[in-house]
């Protein structure tokens, strides 16, 4: 495929992406144009300007054998995400928007938000908040998802993290939506009773907001307590490897049919049962556009591609020209710092866990002009500091900087930010230093004797011809290059047997005749020029999407089976698998402060909490309690308030026996005292235990654990 045809079918994915959240063809164009003007200058984008040539070079038809970095596509899917935001606001204040509407923009968001930081959010947010699977459930959803069970947190961190979820979306929806209360003080969106005719809305909006390029790799039938999924599964030393992994993760979580595969492997209700459709506070409740444009968007025309194409490239040149003064740094479309050149370069400023997208913009007469972008990945940062580059048409160098800052959870919860401008040409960079240099001596007032006043200059032009010749050699390599295609090493094109013999020269009455610096591409001129059809060309061919090659499901399970550690199970054939997660130190906590509550040690009297299957659950608390009594000394007792610590067991059937008592049951269990403080597991970052037996085997196996516990702390 040529570097036309990947424009093309990038450009027209962002459209369509656009078309299916607004239903408006003007919009959709608006939206798919800024979020490629923005990724063509996104400093963590592996390709750059892959259509941009600049004036005199000639662009050959010629492909390259090579890959299209799917980091890029999905970097422009999450721009079209900004991008709609600004259009969708308009639409809710002028009340012109419907309960689908909302519906699209709450799911929209709700996947942006999570998107942007890792698989662990994306499940949060699919299955505690669109559907409202208990803890218990998502930790295990996640569980497969992760195929790690090292990184399943415990049950506190989930709600910890969905809050930052809820508390994210209320600002968005800020009096849109209501939260109610329900089973112990959770708090969730009050959601509409009947709401069958906007689930199929629902579940199209998961599907089109699945990442690009990506596939389902669950096979159809697995068992979830043993088998290994590979494409889910990472074994490598470098985390920046795991990306593909991380998209894999993100596709079975979000897409609705592999959704439906992983609660139908652990025997949960389905997705349809579970699906929460929020109730907006809104007097219209009908459809604002037409169902058969809504599930089936339309490709650009021809003309509509040349359109696009062509403010692009005049938004390159201007970019080319310019000249800046001042920049404004724009932090999710509101200014966070600026940068005034004759003074300085670089500018530093904080931001908190909620911000996405940073931009750099030069002020000019008649409007903004971007001139770099960088979209945000929590998930990146996590791993540390994180420094972005991107070098213009122009020439122009603009870094960004990272430092995270960090909660006891290691969660992020700022951002200490730099943003850095430099020139790279030497004639540029000179003029630069000379302007702050004559800034400096206005500031400082001073009156320069003529000697001082030649030694500057002298010095200005040493600098000048010392950066003239470290320049030189670069200057004849790019003289040398000039007559190769303008690709980028990041997208690399596969090769066709017949292209050798059919490259063409683009046609110089193509390249830009006017020499002068062309006007600034500003949003006003987007707005008249896409509402408008200017400049018609001959329509060009679309190249259909190439689908990825799709392996048997079934193929993805590795051949052997999840290694389990032959100390987790018995000889009853009783499976413990920890359940990973901070848990607090007896005497003090990780962030300092003192432990609050008895220890294990100090425990007498214990209330056993059961949560999941109640039927289940009654029949296991009596049996857990005759053989803690047995194997302890433990007093149980069946007032809460009375008790030092409730062991907290949740219930879940895992497959029907022919008898009770060869029922497959999985248990989650942990002591938590008075306080609140978890006791018991007392192993470094395990916050609970996972059992998994028949059911006649596990409350003995249980009390023996905790008895063996409780002895040594005495």
């Amino acid at each position: 495929m040529t570097q036309a045809n990947f424009k093309d079918e990038w450009l027209n994915k962002a459209f369509q992406l656009a078309f299916f959240i607004h239903g408006e063809r003007g919009t959709a164009k608006r939206i798919a144009a800024a979020a490629m003007d923005k990724l063509e200058v996104a400093s963590n984008a592996q390709f750059k300007r892959y259509y941009y040539t600049p004036t005199g070079r000639a662009e050959t038809a010629r492909a390259t054998r090579s890959r299209v970095s799917l980091n890029d596509l999905q970097l422009l899917q999450r721009l079209v995400f900004v991008e709609s935001e600004n259009f969708e606001r308009e639409k809710e204040r002028a009340e012109k928007t419907s309960e689908k509407s909302l519906l699209i923009h709450f799911i929209k968001h709700l996947v942006r938000i999570s998107l942007k930081r890792n698989s662990f959010y994306v499940t949060l947010a699919v299955s505690r908040i669109l559907h409202n699977y208990g803890t218990a459930d998502a930790m295990e959803i996640y569980n497969i998802v992760v195929q790690d069970p090292e990184r399943v947190h415990d049950d506190y961190y989930y709600r910890s993290r969905k809050g930052v979820l809820m508390k994210e979306l209320k600002a968005r929806f800020d009096g849109f939506l209501e939260t109610v209360k329900v089973n112990r003080g959770e708090e969730r969106f009050d959601f509409l009773a009947e709401a069958e005719n906007l689930t199929p809305t629902a579940r199209n909006c998961l599907k089109f907001f699945t990442p690009w390029n990506s596939r389902c790799a669950l096979p159809e039938k697995f068992d979830p307590f043993s088998d290994i999924i590979k494409p889910f599964y990472f074994d490598k030393n470098d985390p920046d490897e795991e990306h593909l992994t991380e998209v894999n993760r993100i596709h079975a979580t979000l897409h609705p049919n592999c959704f439906s595969r992983l609660t139908e492997a652990l025997k949960l209700p389905s997705s349809e049962e579970k699906m929460e459709i929020p109730k907006f506070m809104i007097k219209d409740r009908t459809a604002n556009f037409d169902d058969d444009d809504w599930n089936e968007p339309p490709d650009l025309t021809g003309d509509e591609l040349a359109q696009i194409k062509a403010m692009l490239t005049a938004q390159a040149e201007s970019r080319r020209a310019l000249s800046a003064n001042v920049l404004r740094v724009v932090a999710d479309g509101a200014e966070t710092a600026r940068i005034n050149l004759e003074e300085t370069g670089a500018v530093d400023f904080d931001l908190d866990e909620s911000a996405e997208l940073i931009e750099v913009r030069v002020i000019e007469r008649d409007g903004d002009v971007v001139l770099a972008t960088h979209l945000l990945s929590f998930d990146e940062l996590e791993k540390g500091g994180n420094t972005q580059t991107v070098v213009l048409e122009g020439g122009q160098k603009v870094s960004f900087d990272f430092k995270p800052e960090f909660d006891e959870y290691g969660e992020i919860t700022g951002l200490k930010c730099a943003v850095n401008y430099a020139e790279t040409a030497w004639q540029k960079r000179l003029g630069l230093a000379l302007r702050r240099t004559r800034f400096a001596l206005a500031a400082q007032n001073w009156i320069l004797k003529p000697a001082l006043t030649f030694g500057l200059l002298l010095l200005a032009l040493i600098a000048g011809w010392i950066i003239f010749q470290r320049t030189g050699s670069e200057k004849g390599q790019l003289a040398n290059s000039s007559q190769e295609p303008n690709l980028s090493p990041g997208i690399l094109f596969p090769e066709n047997s017949n292209t050798r013999k059919n490259q063409e020269v683009a046609n110089k009455s193509d390249l830009p005749k006017n020499p002068e610096r062309p006007k600034p591409f500003v949003e006003k001129e987007l707005k008249r020029d896409l509402a408008t059809n200017k400049k018609p060309e001959t329509p060009e061919k679309i190249v259909p999407e190439r689908k990825n090659e799709v392996k048997n499901p079934q193929d993805q399970l590795a051949t052997n089976k999840r290694p389990v550690k032959k100390e987790n199970t018995d000889e009853n054939g009783v499976l413990r698998m920890p359940i990973r997660g901070y848990r607090e130190k007896e005497g003090i906590t990780r962030n300092g402060r003192p432990f609050h509550g008895k220890p294990l040690g100090e425990i007498k009297q214990i209330y056993i909490e059961i949560s999941g299957d109640i039927v289940l659950g009654n029949r296991l608390r009596d049996e857990i309690s005759a053989e803690l009594q047995k194997a302890t000394n433990f007093i149980i007792v069946t007032d809460k308030d009375q008790a030092d610590a409730a062991l907290k067991v949740y219930v879940r059937d895992e497959a029907d026996g022919d008898e009770p008592e060869d029922k497959s049951v999985a248990l989650f269990v942990r002591l938590v005292n008075s306080e609140g403080f978890v006791v018991y597991p007392n192993l470094k970052r395990v916050s609970g235990w996972k059992y998994v037996g028949v059911i006649s085997k596990l409350p003995p196996r249980i009390a023996l654990d905790l008895a063996k516990a409780v002895k040594g702390k005495k």
